[in-house]
C-alpha cells in the first residue's frame, strides 16, 4: 500500500515538474520572440508558475532541513510557507489590475494579414490605444501601437488601407 501511495506521488511531482519546465520555456519563447501565441496563456502561466515553483523549492528546504538538522534551514522552511498568503495577494491584485478581456478590446477588423484592436483604457486617467498586429496563421506580431487620437479605425478597414496607414505613419 505504501509503494502504491509512492508510485502516485512520483507520477503527480513528475507531471509538475514537465509543467513547470514547459511554463519556463514558454516564458523565454514568449520573450524572445516578437512572435506572439495565445495570450490567455500567459495569464494562466502567471497564476499558476509561483505555485510550482514554490511547491519544489519548499520540498527541497524540507529535505535539506531534514538531513542537516539545522535551525537555519528550518527558519526558511517555515518562512517559504509564510510566502503563501503573499502569493495569494499579488495574485488578486494582478487579477484586480488586469482589464476584464472581453470588456477592454474590440477587433475592428481582421484578415488573414492584419488585425486592428482597440485597446480601451482601463481607468479614467488611462487612455485607449489602437495597436496593429500583423497576423500569421495562429502567430500575431505586433507591428503599431499608439494612442487612439486623430486615428479613425472605420478607414482602416481592408489590407491595402492598413498597409497605407503604416507607411504614413513611417514618414
Amino acid at each position: 500500500m505504501c509503494t502504491q501511495q509512492h508510485n502516485i506521488y512520483r507520477k503527480v511531482r513528475s507531471a509538475l515538474s514537465y509543467l513547470m519546465w514547459t511554463e519556463l520555456l514558454w516564458l523565454i519563447f514568449n520573450w524572445i520572440s516578437p512572435w506572439k501565441l495565445w495570450s490567455d496563456a500567459n495569464t494562466l502561466i502567471v497564476c499558476t508558475l509561483p505555485w510550482l515553483i514554490l511547491f519544489f523549492l519548499i520540498r527541497y528546504i524540507k529535505r535539506k532541513w531534514e538531513e542537516e538538522g539545522n535551525a537555519s534551514i528550518g527558519c526558511l522552511y517555515t518562512s517559504t510557507w509564510m510566502t503563501v498568503p503573499l502569493i495569494i495577494a499579488l495574485q488578486l491584485f494582478y487579477l484586480w489590475i488586469s482589464p476584464p478581456f472581453d470588456n477592454s478590446k474590440e477587433i475592428v477588423y481582421e484578415d488573414t494579414h492584419y488585425r486592428v484592436t482597440i485597446v480601451y483604457g482601463f481607468l479614467a486617467t488611462n487612455t485607449d490605444f489602437i495597436r496593429i498586429d500583423e497576423v500569421f496563421g495562429p502567430f500575431h506580431r505586433e507591428v503599431y501601437q499608439s494612442e487612439r487620437y486623430g486615428i479613425d479605425t472605420k478607414k482602416l478597414n481592408s489590407t491595402t488601407a492598413i498597409e497605407a496607414f503604416l507607411k504614413q505613419q513611417k514618414q
